[in-house]
């Protein structure tokens, strides 16, 4: 056949397919959701071209091994049309199934019923697929997109309408870079989702499926019109439909709409974006597209579809189209994780590791070991201790990535080294990589079961032991395991009892001397210092918090040995202030404690020991005393001011304060100071003015007896002085008196004429009466 008749047979076979891909015949597209790396990869479902990668071509209705190469670790995988991928750990793409048109990436045309490698550029790391109906995509570390297969429509976004063996890259604007990609596995075309949230898409465009508002193909990729202040986040291709999920949780589409696969509530076609009628409240985190039908996963873990259902592809139990999402019948207490649609089924990944399965089943693809249609979820039969962790729907086939069951146990053991009877607490950790770990752990010594624990909600479970005898034991932990998880036993642990040194020390103190005590005494006190532990101890030492210095006898003690130690201490007065009350004056503790070195450098503390004694305290004695007398110089009448002078002393020996001085005349005293320490004096002023009430009663001199004749008379005026004591008590002096005499009367001088008593003319008479 020459190049001509080939190129036209091939345009004749891919308008073909177009055509199936609109009556429903053809596949959507795969999404790769992230895994842990594993070696597991299950298919089921139609496999006429080895798309089931088991090394051969029989369909299978029950999940079969995908052959992955020896040591390969998969963390991604995608269906396509009639050929699958997976994505590696070290960034390698794999493929299998049909490579009519170099779909598989090797560099050649020839179908393979196991995975062979892509020829991917030198250099280049994968960090996502996805598959298209008879191409690849490849999202690379930097950003960009490479694609390889069919190309009739541009799909490949390179430019030309070349089919390619090998990858290429698509001709995405400079500077963009790709975050999400998705290929029709039920058409023509590629879609990106970018850093930036736009949204790229190349190939046929019969439907609007490229969303730039035209009908046209596009063989470079075209940016899609989305609505102002959208940010896509990811993209998902379906038979001629498109899907973006933004970055608020709403879900955008545009292309074919006949069977409502929009989701706007219509069924007609959008070559632009138009928003998903979402129930209220709801909020998608994914997205994925069937060849007429789509699908979002919630928050909540609750999965919606919308579109055609005449082989229950939407889950709800019908066969009704649905133009507007609806709930999937998923079952009671499932909470699914991750969405895919196949060409006419649907797939849900739960939280549990289980395949969910509903729609088409013609050829197996639900993958629950029959060929009946299901309208709600059923499981498919994935083997005993497989927990699945991606999926991925394909034309009539399914895709699945699975880890195996595993459980491990850690052991940890306080303390390692234990006394006899000391407690032991043994704690196991319960590590699963499918499930919760629940149930129980048995401990064992050697072969000997010593306790069991349960485990709690971190995966632990613990076990303390009084009971282990002398010697070293290897405990182990073993997990029961449960349902999801299976047992696994921890590498032992090694525990040795011994007589482990216990190092103690005791302390009495007593008081040697013999009390009473007082202030300058000088009391003595004896240590006893015990080793109660089992292990010698040496520099033995005694501090106490008032005796300066104690010596011990000795500063070495073997086990159950004592010393005696000494010390003294002089009492002062700062000792007892503040005065604790006893009975006979105050207490006065002080406190002690040893210390010693055992053999491992270690320091030993003994309790605290207390000694007390009661202080005698000595009263301190109050005493004043007051001397009065008159300064002014007679002679005196009615009408003169007298000055008085008092001189106060201290004759305690306690200081006093607030020392004032009252006299019987005197209106106002003023002392130089009214503090004063033991012996010392203070002088106080004070003056009065003689009137005629101060001469009666009067000692009358004359001999008439008559004021008029002269009158002599004698004025006694009497004085005392307080203060404050220690404590705020109260201290009074003796009485001291004065006495002036004053003339009245005619003849001033008449007390001078009658001045033979002594005391002077004009002078004082002044006393100080105790």
């Amino acid at each position: 056949m020459g190049d001509r008749a080939r190129a036209a047979l091939t345009a004749v076979l891919a308008t073909l397919v177009a055509a199936l891909c609109l009556t429903g015949l053809a596949a959507p597209p795969a999404s790769a959701q992230p895994s842990p790396p594993t070696d597991i990869a299950f298919a089921w479902g139609r496999n006429q071209y080895g798309q089931l990668g088991d090394g051969t071509t029989a369909d299978s209705s029950t999940p079969v091994g995908v052959h992955l190469p020896v040591g390969t670790r998969a963390t991604a995988i995608a269906a396509g049309g009639y050929h699958g991928l997976a994505l590696t750990s070290d960034g390698h793409v794999l493929a299998w199934g049909r490579n009519s048109f170099g779909e598989l990436g090797d560099g050649t045309t020839t179908s393979s019923s196991t995975p062979v490698e892509v020829r991917l550029p030198m250099g280049t790391h994968v960090t996502a697929i996805a598959a298209g109906i008879n191409h690849s995509l490849a999202l690379t570390s930097d950003g960009r997109v490479l694609a390889w297969g069919e190309n009739l429509y541009g799909q490949l976004g390179d430019g030309t309408t070349d089919n390619r063996s090998t990858p290429v890259e698509a001709h995405l604007p400079a500077g963009t870079r790709a975050t999400a990609i998705a290929g029709s596995t039920g058409g023509f075309y590629s879609l990106a989702a970018t850093s930036d949230g736009r949204v790229f898409a190349w190939g046929i465009n019969n439907s609007g499926q490229l969303g730039d508002g035209t009908d046209t193909n596009r063989s470079t990729p075209v940016e899609v019109h989305l609505p102002p202040g959208v940010h896509a986040t990811t993209v998902a291709a379906g038979g001629a439909h498109s899907l973006a999920l933004a970055s608020d949780g709403r879900v955008l589409a545009w292309g074919f709409n006949a069977n409502g696969q929009l989701g706007n509530g219509t069924t007609t076609n959008s070559s632009t974006p138009v928003e998903t009628d979402l129930p209220p409240g709801v909020q998608v985190t994914a997205i994925a597209a069937g060849g007429y039908h789509s699908l979002a996963l919630t928050s909540d873990g609750h999965v919606l579809a919308w579109g055609r259902n005449v082989l229950g592809q939407v889950g709800d139990g019908t066969t009704t189209n649905r133009s507007t999402p609806v709930e999937t019948d998923l079952p009671p207490g499932v909470h699914a994780t991750a969405v895919a649609g196949g060409f006419s089924h649907s797939l849900a990944l739960t939280s549990d590791g289980r395949v969910l399965a509903w729609g088409g089943n013609e050829f197996g693809q639900l993958g629950d070991g029959t060929d009946t249609n299901h309208s709600s979820p059923v499981q498919a039969d994935l083997p005993a201790g497989i927990h699945a962790t991606a999926v991925s729907g394909g034309y009539e086939y399914s895709l699945a990535l699975a880890v195996r069951a595993a459980s491990t146990t850690t052991l940890t053991a306080s303390p390692t080294t234990a006394a006899p009877g000391q407690p032991v607490t043994l704690t196991a950790h319960v590590t699963c990589n499918t499930a919760t770990a629940t149930g129980e752990v048995v401990f064992r010594d050697g072969d000997t079961p010593i306790g069991t624990g349960t485990l709690g909600p971190d995966g632990d479970a613990a076990l303390t032991t009084t009971s282990l005898a002398l010697g070293a034991h290897q405990i182990t932990a073993h997990y029961q395991g449960s349902a999801d998880c299976p047992a696994s036993v921890s590498e032992p642990v090694v525990v040795v009892i011994e007589q482990v040194p216990q190092p103690s020390l005791g302390l009495t103190k007593a008081v040697e001397s013999t009390g009473p005590f007082q202030i300058g005494d000088t009391v003595q006190y004896r240590y006893t210092v015990t080793n109660t532990g089992n292990t010698a101890l040496h520099n033995v030492t005694v501090t106490d918090d008032l005796v300066p210095t104690v010596t011990c006898d000795t500063a070495t003690l073997t086990p159950g040995d004592s010393t005696t130690c000494h010390g003294g201490h002089t009492i002062t007065e700062a000792d007892i202030t503040p005065c604790q009350p006893a009975t006979g004056g105050c207490l006065l503790t002080n406190l002690a404690q040893a210390t010693a070195v055992e053999p491992s450098g270690l320091e030993v503390a003994s309790e605290q020991a207390t000694a007390t004694i009661t202080v005698q305290q000595q009263q301190p004695t109050t005493e004043l005393t007051l001397a009065k007398r008159v300064v002014s110089r007679g002679p005196f009448k009615v009408g003169d001011t007298v000055e008085y002078a008092y001189t106060v002393t201290n004759t305690g020996d306690a200081t006093l304060h607030n020392v004032t001085v009252t006299d019987d005349l005197v209106p106002t005293v003023t002392c130089d100071t009214t503090s004063l320490a033991p012996g010392a004096s203070t002088t106080c002023h004070g003056t009065y003015t003689i009137t005629t009430t101060h001469l009666a009663p009067c000692k009358k001199t004359a001999k008439d007896g008559g004021y008029g004749n002269g009158v002599c008379c004698q004025v006694t005026n009497t004085a005392h002085a307080t203060a404050t004591g220690p404590g705020g008590n109260r201290v009074t002096s003796n009485q001291a008196t004065a006495t002036i005499q004053v003339t009245a009367g005619k003849h001033d001088d008449c007390c001078k004429q009658h001045g033979g008593h002594g005391n002077g003319y004009g002078k004082a008479k002044t006393s100080a009466e105790s």
